[in-house]
């Protein structure tokens, strides 16, 4: 017989362990009404209480709405997203929760509750735009090959760094990005997918180049709830265009793909809320680049077309800034 009996104690202890870990459950009671509350999950059922295994929420109140109590329910099915309810303060009932299946439910009151305080981020852009991006870049692009130039007295080779400006190339370059988009309201009223322009300055192989052309995002949280509780985000990009400088001569539009100055890439990112109107961002992305070297200086035989060597290379790009 004691042996039962401490096999039951050690039950006992066991039970109440486990359930103030993983079993912890609160329950918010309603109050009848003419209107009722239903079952997310059988919407023919009127609730009379919401069982949760987290601690409820309270929504403060607004112009519009009085205050209310926000249960996340329990999945319907299993591996589902549990239902989330919102309950007017004045229809609550009693707040209880019950640590221990030994002990009687305890009471909480609504003051008790934490209070989500809201997002007031609203991504609306800034000056003409609907959104502004302003980007710092770290790019690697891996180790390059070096390049030969011809001279009067023989060739000269420029030879790659782990980090330069030279001809001869470098494994890391730095940059400076900024984009201006628009919402494409016939595609997205939501505002999610826009396009608008970029440009910038990236100084690489003995150039300054201005990166000009076409830059798309999609904005998975664009508009988050007033009273969500996060107003971050994940984002993709993708852009395509021409990086022009002043330095190379080299045509704009080269005679076949080999002598084309092209860059385009995308990658994926996320917006940390730091304001109303502005984010931190990060993202990281892929970026494929055929930019002209400098021209040839010797042999006038050589068309002026064909002066210009090319670098054709994929870059991983880390860009981190702000976004309005």
């Amino acid at each position: 017989m004691k042996i039962y009996f401490f096999i039951g104690i050690i039950t006992s202890l066991l039970i109440s362990c486990g359930t103030a870990k993983d079993v912890v459950s609160w329950n918010v009671e309603i109050k009848d009404s003419e209107i009722p509350i239903t079952d997310k999950c059988n919407p023919s059922v009127k609730l009379q209480s919401v069982k949760s295994p987290e601690k409820p929420k309270l929504l403060p109140a607004t112009e519009l709405m009085e205050a209310r109590v926000k249960v996340i329910g329990v999945p319907c099915t299993e591996g589902e997203k549990a239902p989330s309810y919102e309950i007017p303060v004045s229809r609550v009932k009693r707040i209880t929760y019950v640590a221990d299946p030994l002990s009687p439910p305890v009471q909480a009151e609504i003051s008790d509750l934490e209070l989500i305080e809201g997002c007031c981020r609203v991504r609306d852009g800034w000056f003409i735009f609907d959104k502004v991006e302003i980007r710092g870049i770290l790019g690697y692009r891996g180790g390059k090959d070096s390049v030969v130039y011809p001279t009067p007295t023989g060739d000269k080779v420029y030879n790659s760094s782990f980090f330069g400006f030279d001809r001869g190339g470098s494994s890391m370059f730095t940059g400076l990005e900024v984009a201006g988009l628009w919402n494409l309201p016939f595609l997205d009223p939501s505002g999610a997918l826009q396009l608008g322009i970029l440009s910038g300055l990236l100084p690489v192989d003995e150039s300054l180049f201005i990166p000009v052309g076409l830059y798309g995002r999609y904005t998975f949280n664009q508009s988050p709830a007033r009273y969500s509780e996060s107003c971050n985000t994940w984002y993709m990009y993708g852009t395509l265009g021409l990086p022009l400088d002043f330095e190379t001569e080299a045509p704009i539009f080269g005679k076949s793909s080999d002598f084309q100055r092209l860059f385009y890439g995308f990658g994926i990112g996320y917006d940390w809320a730091i304001s109303c109107k502005m984010d931190f961002s990060v993202d990281l992305g892929f970026r494929r680049m055929n930019l002209p070297l400098p021209p040839y200086t010797c042999c006038v035989t050589t068309p002026d077309e064909n002066r210009n060597p090319f670098r054709n290379s994929t870059a991983v790009l880390l860009r981190f800034g702000l976004t309005f």
